[in-house]
């Protein structure tokens, strides 16, 4: 839902990206580092209660890009690495250790989910999204392959995060989903309409109530 003038200025950003400083470039900020203290310690807090060896490991998203961070009980993160993290730990909850998976993120932004989940997994990783932000994740984490449309492929492990819920005209990339034996779709709109059966969950404290997930 992104356009116009934010769309053109986001899409300038992600092409002409400073690698080490694009997370306080404002054009980006509000797309992709704008979680609020009071949601990262949501996040933080249900991480610790349900997975809480997660807090433990290194986690290397902030290590580029210069993102502001905080401080969670001795442990310094930004609150999008906190976000990240608790994704994270909300697929083990659902679908156990992601070694070996083949997953499909559509709207991976710079790679940041990516990234926490290559810090303690191996799996094949492939990111949809547009060809500007693409660039970024192959300069960001080349470890990804990206893709600007749906490859076809099968999946063991859809991810959306906040952006298929975005996309209006979605009908391609739910084609594409039906090809994914599970998914983990965090919506704020309604657009989303899964074909076949899954169930569907509140998003984290904090967040606006009329947000979801889609579990199947």
């Amino acid at each position: 839902m992104v356009n116009g003038s934010p769309l053109i200025n986001y899409l300038r950003a992600c092409k002409d990206a400073d690698i080490m400083n694009f997370k306080r470039n404002p054009h980006l900020t509000q797309i992709w580092e704008h979680t609020n203290n009071t949601i990262a310690w949501s996040y933080y807090n249900q991480v610790k209660k349900e997975n809480p060896w997660l807090l433990d490991l290194k986690f290397t998203n902030d290590l580029l890009g210069n993102p502001v961070i905080n401080d969670f009980e001795g442990h310094k993160w930004s609150n999008s690495t906190i976000q990240y993290i608790g994704v994270l730990s909300n697929l083990i909850r659902e679908f156990g250790p992601l070694n070996s998976l083949k997953i499909l993120e559509f709207g991976g932004g710079y790679g940041g989910q990516a990234k926490t989940i290559f810090d303690v997994y191996t799996p094949e990783y492939h990111i949809i999204d547009l060809p500007q932000v693409c660039n970024l994740v192959n300069r960001y984490f080349p470890k990804v392959e990206t893709f600007i449309n749906p490859t076809g492929e099968h999946y063991d492990l859809f991810i959306s995060n906040y952006a298929l819920s975005e996309v209006l005209d979605n009908e391609k990339y739910i084609e594409q989903i039906k090809k994914c034996k599970h998914g983990y779709i965090t919506c704020n709109t309604p657009f989303v309409k899964l074909p076949f059966p899954h169930r569907r969950i509140s998003d984290i404290e904090g967040e606006r109530e009329t947000n979801y997930i889609l579990i199947w």
